[in-house]
């Protein structure tokens, strides 16, 4: 028998606005195909700066910054890597590459995989700066896109997707689960506590709630003034980022740390676990409300408290080990109470199950490769 091993199948996992190393597209699904050792890991995705290669993955640029230009060349950058490794399946993360794989699918004879990590049509709806027409332009553009691909399988990050878009099958639903292990904690209790450190991490948006969490911790300064609020975040909305800029100048005891990039995400990590409470603001918005923020399981793994948007799905799910406790945050004349009845509760009195964690599902996503070449 011959000592060399079997040659890795070429697979390419690939993004046009996320950056390379993304906690779902590289810290999940490229981790995990590569711990099998029957994959050859290619990821293109965004890069301001040159990443090294490993024996294990390769990187390449889809643009280097958020220009309109650069985003229309990510197109090219895609052909060009596909042509230089040939993979035999193509993991796209992002609806604006498929209707290039489907034109050079025949031609390569990938499969092609597409990681639903949003209702991308329904969230234009979240856009405060997009106007009806430009709406209107999105919505068919998106819908084009998706109604051309030629998919062999669907990953959907949301169970709510097989409700919203039931013609996306075959299927595999994938959450955001944390990629990690359940962080060993104690009980906690802040009954005794007299100030508070909070912290606002992810995206930043109107429709995240990040404006009315300031306000709702402004009013929480005023009985608790030594308490500390950590805003550490991405800004995609320009406009909403200057607006961000300017209640910086005037905001006390707020610590900033927001681009119009991506943060690393360790970074995000680490302000969640350092936290007394994480704080989940989001709008009920029927994009927003039937889906499982991928924070609620990183907290739920952290042991951090979240203190999160009243809403019978997110409540169900920290319930059985009470890891956060109902807020709304557009509500502040009802701030301190709310908060007062917070802080009366116990948290973490058991750890949180391991079906918060990636590892649950990753086995299924493995499995599911393996029959798509078999």
């Amino acid at each position: 028998m011959s000592d060399n091993p079997a040659p890795r199948i070429p697979v390419l996992i690939a993004s046009t606005l996320k950056p390379i190393q993304d906690p779902r597209a590289f810290g999940k699904l490229a981790l995990s195909l590569g711990e099998t050792n029957k994959y050859q890991i290619n990821i293109i995705g965004f890069s301001s700066k040159k990443l090294n290669n490993s024996p294990d993955f390769r990187y390449f640029s889809s643009m280097g910054d958020f220009s309109t230009w650069s985003r229309i060349c990510a197109q090219y950058r895609l052909f060009q890597t596909i042509f230089k490794i040939r993979p035999r399946v193509i993991i796209a993360c992002t609806w604006e590459y498929l209707p290039l794989l489907s034109l050079l699918k025949p031609f390569f004879g990938f499969k092609v995989v597409y990681d639903v990590q949003e209702n991308y049509a329904f969230n234009l709806d979240l856009n405060p700066i997009l106007n009806n027409d430009k709406k209107r332009k999105w919505t068919f553009w998106i819908k084009m896109a998706e109604k051309s691909a030629k998919v062999d399988l669907f990953l959907l990050a949301e169970k709510c997707y097989r409700k919203e878009m039931p013609q996306k099958n075959p299927f595999l639903i994938l959450e955001n689960k944390f990629h990690g292990e359940i962080q060993k904690t104690t009980s906690k209790d802040f009954q005794a506590q007299t100030e508070f450190g909070f912290c606002l991490t992810g995206t930043l948006s109107p429709a995240f709630g990040t404006i009315q969490a300031i306000r709702w911790f402004q009013e929480i300064q005023k009985v608790y003034p030594k308490s500390r609020l950590f805003v550490i975040g991405h800004v995609p909305i320009s406009n909403f980022f200057q607006r961000l800029k300017e209640l910086e100048k005037t905001s006390h005891g707020i610590i900033w740390r927001i681009s119009e990039i991506p943060i690393p995400y360790e970074q995000l990590l680490e302000a969640i676990s350092e936290a007394d409470f994480s704080l989940l603001p989001y709008t009920l918005h029927p994009a927003i409300s039937e889906k499982m923020p991928s924070k609620l399981f990183e907290c739920a793994a952290l042991g951090t408290p979240v203190l999160i948007t009243p809403n019978p799905k997110w409540e169900n799910f920290l319930a059985p080990f009470k890891g956060g406790f109902g807020i709304d945050f557009s509500d502040l004349m009802q701030a301190v109470p709310m908060f007062q009845q917070a802080i009366r509760q116990t948290y973490f009195s058991t750890p949180a199950p391991g079906e918060v964690l990636w590892d649950s599902q990753k086995s299924d996503f493995q499995q599911a490769i393996d029959q798509l070449l078999s």
